[in-house]
């Protein structure tokens, strides 16, 4: 059975899969100039559904580890700073938490690892055996998704324009194509584990 988050981020994929059909159609329909700005559309939100993803992990994950003890729910508190131990793992413990992880960015690995060990679990085993599931090892896992996430701002934060070209990055059916099926198969891979 898989987690709400797992649900969650199906369901921002699904519109991630909208957005390459209208792409598609555009680009069938002669407007060949608009399927990659749409694309580009679709690489931030594919990127936002791992963010949302983690972030929905998180809070089940924080959430439980504050109400395991005073010790953890201050580890917890640090973590999302701004709060205190008894904040967390008090009765809207979980609405301080997700509010504090509103300020936080849970794409890169090191990110994600931050807020798994702030729960008390530790990330290389969950990427080790995420990786053991995909026939991969860790540190090719945390790559990509590095780079999917240095992709995305390259398109949030600079336009996606090159300064050496003097034009847009090249953005294709097969870069968005790549970046849903490495958010689904990490995404699919880890739930299990968290």
């Amino acid at each position: 059975m898989s987690s709400l988050a797992l649900d969650i981020f199906n369901r921002l994929i699904s519109q991630v899969d909208e957005i390459e059909a209208a792409a598609a159609r555009a680009a069938t329909d002669g407007f060949a100039a608009t399927a990659p700005v749409l694309r580009r559309s679709g690489f931030v939100l594919a990127v936002a559904s791992i963010d949302t993803y983690f972030h929905e992990q998180a809070t089940r994950l924080l959430t439980a580890a504050a109400l395991r003890s005073a010790a953890e729910a201050t580890v917890v508190a640090n973590y999302a700073q701004n709060v205190s131990g008894s904040d967390v793992s008090g009765t809207a413990g979980e609405s301080h938490i997700r509010m504090r992880l509103s300020y936080k960015t849970l794409v890169s690995p090191k990110s994600i690892d931050a807020a798994m060990t702030a729960a008390g679990i530790d990330p290389s085993i969950v990427w080790r055996d995420t990786a053991f599931a995909l026939g991969t090892r860790p540190d090719r896992l945390r790559l990509q998704l590095d780079l999917l996430y240095d992709r995305r701002n390259q398109i949030a934060h600079e336009g996606d324009w090159d300064l050496v070209q003097l034009d847009f990055r090249n953005m294709e059916k097969a870069h968005l194509d790549d970046c849903t099926r490495y958010a689904s198969t990490l995404t699919g891979a880890m739930d299990p584990l968290l």
